[in-house]
């Protein structure tokens, strides 16, 4: 029985091992990941109108993959991260002013300029009229010169006319400094009739037209010995061509280091009433542009050659920064409604120094 016993059970454990079913691992698949890259473009605009791009900044994105290894708690897998590299293929530049036209490229069509563009120039803080301004007159005598030197033989009437000799320039500046005049610039007159700002009891503005050479050899030297400075109005076209009859710029310089205002006169000394605008445009900034380059600050008055002016060269004076100008007119009071027009008191070569006393409404014999 024992033996039986055995037998059966080999019998048996040898039929459950051949006959079991047989469990699988499941295999886990690594997933598929589709990423879909598409290559994009982005424009930036500079909203600043002092800064350009030339042409549009553009950023060219440039997509690119790279596969790295992602843990998993069901196994590993692989993830694809999009990397972006951005190339700037144009730079972002100032362009000088006034406003030029940028560089255009064949993609772009040409820039629109308009025939009569005001130019964009550097600003100064106008003073703030306060609430007199308006009503305000103030008596200013602005004298008016030309030639300050010996006369030439031969000299024409005109010339003669416009001619005060050194010795009768030296005894009008003994006259006026005695009688207590003290010079004054045209910023100092104008600030005055903005704001109010305080002017010597006898307040007095020397302007010299065109810029002759004999000023600093003959008016300068006196002129400062008397404690007076002046406005000199620059024909800077003949200045640039270096012309003898007129200073140069290092004179020119130096007199606007010593105080004195240098102020534009035109280009060439055309008439400007009745002209083209681009003639009034290139004899007005053109001059102011000039003297801005030599001085470092932009002009603030003009003074019309030969006298002659009208509505448009006002328009333009003022679209371009002037805050005044002067005639040839005769007048010796003056208000801020008509800063563009204001007038002055002729210096002739003929005159005396009793004379210049009753221009300047002074009641004495000298």
């Amino acid at each position: 029985m024992n033996n039986l016993t055995v037998f059966l059970a080999i019998i048996l454990g040898l039929a459950i091992s051949g006959c079991g079913a047989q469990i699988e691992q499941p295999i886990l698949e690594e997933p598929q990941v589709v990423v879909s890259l598409t290559a994009t473009s982005i424009t930036s605009t500079v909203t600043n109108n002092l800064v350009s791009a030339s042409p549009s900044e553009m950023h060219i994105v440039t997509l690119t993959t790279a596969v790295t290894s992602v843990q998993s708690t069901t196994g590993n897998t692989s993830a694809v991260i999009p990397t972006a590299t951005v190339l700037a293929p144009y730079l972002v530049t100032a362009l000088p002013l006034p406003t030029q036209v940028p560089t255009q490229t064949p993609t772009q069509s040409p820039t629109q300029v308009p025939t009569r563009m005001i130019p964009m120039v550097t600003p100064t803080l106008w003073p703030t009229p306060d609430a007199e301004a308006s009503g305000r007159v103030v008596r200013v005598p602005i004298l008016m010169y030309h030639y300050v030197e010996p006369l030439p033989e031969n000299a024409d009437e005109l010339r003669v006319g416009l001619t005060v000799q050194p010795g009768i320039f030296r005894q009008q500046l003994a006259f006026l400094h005695a009688r207590g005049y003290r010079s004054v610039s045209l910023y100092d007159l104008l600030y005055h009739l903005v704001h109010g700002k305080t002017l010597p009891e006898k307040p007095l503005i020397f302007t010299f037209d065109d810029g002759y050479r004999g000023l600093y050899k003959h008016a300068f030297p006196h002129m400062q010995a008397f404690g007076f400075s002046g406005t000199v109005f620059l024909v800077t076209g003949l200045m640039d061509d270096g012309h003898e009859a007129y200073l140069t710029w290092e004179m020119a310089r130096e007199m606007d280091l010593a105080g004195w205002k240098l102020e534009p006169h035109s280009k060439t000394h055309v008439q400007l009433s009745d002209r083209p605008f681009e003639l009034v445009e290139y004899q007005v900034l053109g001059s102011m542009q000039t003297l801005q380059a030599h001085i470092g600050r932009q002009p603030r008055f003009f003074s019309y050659p030969s006298g002659r002016y009208d509505q448009q060269v006002i328009d333009y004076l003022t679209a371009v920064g002037f805050w005044g100008a002067v005639t040839t007119e005769y007048g010796l009071d003056h208000d801020l409604v008509n800063e563009f027009t204001w007038k002055r008191v002729r210096v002739p070569g003929r005159g005396s120094v009793s004379d210049l006393s009753k221009y300047l409404g002074e009641d004495i014999s000298y």
